[in-house]
């Protein structure tokens, strides 16, 4: 009888086996579930078109070619002019062209500045011929930074 117990034993767990195992698999987490991750978006890269310049209905131009504006003629915002002189304070320009643009041993006057605001921040970025000791990038001095001090050296012009 011994056989036969033993038979019936190896029978009921195979059977406890067979009827465990899907509860079993049910109740386990299975393989790792993956998180649902939105697909990327895609960024377009700018893209620019040549307009070829035309000479039908040309304007005529007063001024001649290259002459600066001088800087008596455009209106400042004050607003903009106090942040440009923060700006002036914070990049530390005191220290070579004075406290309120006068000037110093170090560096020329700032009084008699006439430049366009496009050359201005041309020469910000790149630091012109004086090299990297005027040369800001973004990081440092923003495009709306350089509107600013463009705005304050121009009120230093105007004797504001």
């Amino acid at each position: 009888m011994g056989g036969l117990a033993m038979k019936a034993s190896s029978i009921f767990w195979l059977i406890a086996c067979l009827c465990l195992a899907p509860i079993l698999s049910a109740c386990s987490s299975g393989p790792a579930a993956t998180p649902t991750v939105p697909p990327p978006t895609r960024t377009p890269f700018p893209t620019f078109a040549y307009i070829q310049p035309t000479t039908e209905g040309a304007f005529e131009v007063e001024e001649s070619p290259g002459e600066a504006a001088p800087a008596a003629s455009i209106d400042l915002d004050e607003k903009l002019v106090g942040r440009g002189r923060g700006r002036y304070e914070a990049l530390e320009c005191g220290s070579c062209h004075g406290e309120n643009g006068e000037g110093t041993s170090q560096g020329k006057s700032l009084l008699q500045f006439a430049m366009q605001e496009e050359d201005f921040i041309t020469f910000v970025r790149s630091g012109g011929e004086l090299g990297t000791s005027h040369q800001y990038s973004t990081d440092r001095l923003s495009n709306s930074g350089s509107r600013n001090l463009y705005q304050y050296l121009l009120s230093l012009a105007q004797g504001n």
